[in-house]
């Protein structure tokens, strides 16, 4: 969903929300030099911890209620996301309608900012894509997998970068990738030895990848293009959103095709049944995954407007660590030792991977030299800094 500024004084109309007011995460991902930043609404080391610890339970938990969802009946993950999305689109307008959230305005029309239509359709569509494809990653997956195809997006991302975007990096940033993808098919195909990893599956988790990578892609080059705020941008997608991942859920889950369970076939066992206990822990669920999804989305805009990207991908690999292990503890039938050996194995060399890859690209980005260049500058020919200073 894969995501800032700061006001001086709290606006007591965001009270209930995880953040500060919408209207301060408004503001543009274009650096504008003499610009001021403002500040957190919660300052300090508190504030801090607060986006942090909020962040991590919100995308722990968001993984966790979509595989509850399906293991309490609900195996629609179309459907779930096609929720999700109206449940955002709903909150922007009651933000809106409140006063809460005021949208940024065309300076030349003094209309509310948003995509051309043909661009919010596309990114739309990546980014439904890419939620659809990972829940029905998780749905056919482990919770293990399904997180190591989060981390296989970072190597499809330098491809898609590299072949389509013509954008290229250093030999220290692709060293990287390479524990990525060790990680990934030791996992994978451990997996798919013990019988946890089937051709659907694999299809699927391929389809995520790329579908999320070139989500994460337009999410950077679409704001920065049409100069529009992260939470303006969602909110422009949040109708387009809705209705597409409509007509996906309807054609693929409405529809008996491949599956003879239904959407309107669930609907009518739980009209017959009522709100049974069981039913009623499904509802909380399915909230659960609404809820969570808005707070993953504030707490990712206010951690990197208090930190930055450095700190948010440190904060992700938290993430990733937490999301196994509850998943391998809340779903252990899903398991067996082999698999959790491979899965922890697998999983810790990816990580390095990751790590390695925030602290290289970081620095390529930002013209920094990085850990070998201060370290072995011989390793490195074109340097950022000269070679008196780059040890410093």
């Amino acid at each position: 969903m894969s995501t800032l500024a700061v006001p001086t004084n709290v606006d007591t109309r965001m009270a209930s929300g995880p953040l500060t007011s919408i209207s301060n995460l408004s503001e543009p991902l274009v650096d504008k030099k003499g610009d001021t930043r403002k500040q957190l609404a919660m300052t300090g080391v508190v504030g801090v911890v607060v986006y942090i610890v909020a962040s991590i339970i919100s995308s722990v938990f968001i993984v966790l209620c979509n595989k509850e969802v399906f293991q309490h009946g609900f195996p629609f993950p179309l459907t779930m996301s096609w929720i999700a999305y109206v449940f955002t689109w709903l909150y922007y307008v009651a933000m809106k309608g409140s006063g809460a959230w005021v949208p940024q305005k065309d300076e030349a029309t003094g209309k509310d900012k948003s995509l051309p239509m043909i661009e919010n359709i596309k990114v739309a569509l990546s980014s439904i894509s890419s939620i659809s494809f990972m829940n029905l990653c998780l749905l056919t997956n482990t919770v293990a997998i399904y997180q190591i195809c989060k981390f296989a997006t970072i190597p499809c991302t330098l491809g898609l970068h590299y072949f389509v975007f013509n954008k290229v990096t250093n030999w220290r940033v692709l060293a990287s990738i390479v524990f990525i993808l060790g990680g990934v098919g030791y996992s994978s195909f451990k997996g798919f030895e013990a019988g946890n990893l089937g051709v659907k599956g694999i299809i699927f988790a391929l389809l995520a990848v790329v579908s999320t990578s070139l989500y994460r892609i337009w999410q950077e080059t679409k704001q920065k293009e049409f100069k529009l705020g992260p939470v303006d941008f969602q909110a422009t997608m949040a109708g387009w959103q809705a209705i597409l991942g409509l007509g996906a859920a309807v054609v693929t889950e409405f529809i008996a095709a491949e599956q003879d369970n239904t959407v309107i076939d669930w609907l009518g066992n739980a009209f017959q049944e009522g709100l049974t206990p069981h039913m009623l822990a499904t509802l909380a669920w399915m909230f659960g995954v609404c809820a969570a999804a808005l707070t993953v989305n504030f707490t990712s805009f206010g951690l990197i407007g208090k930190t930055g990207p450095v700190a948010y991908a440190v904060v992700g690999h938290a993430k990733t660590i937490f999301t196994i292990i509850l998943g391998i503890v809340m779903f252990p039938q899903q398991e067996t030792p082999a698999t959790i050996r491979a899965d922890i194995v697998g999983c810790a060399i990816a990580f390095v991977g990751v790590v390695a890859y925030t602290h290289f690209e970081y620095c390529f980005k930002n013209n920094k030299p990085d850990w070998v260049e201060k370290n072995i500058p011989s390793l490195v020919s074109n340097k950022v800094a000269p070679a008196g200073n780059a040890a410093k």
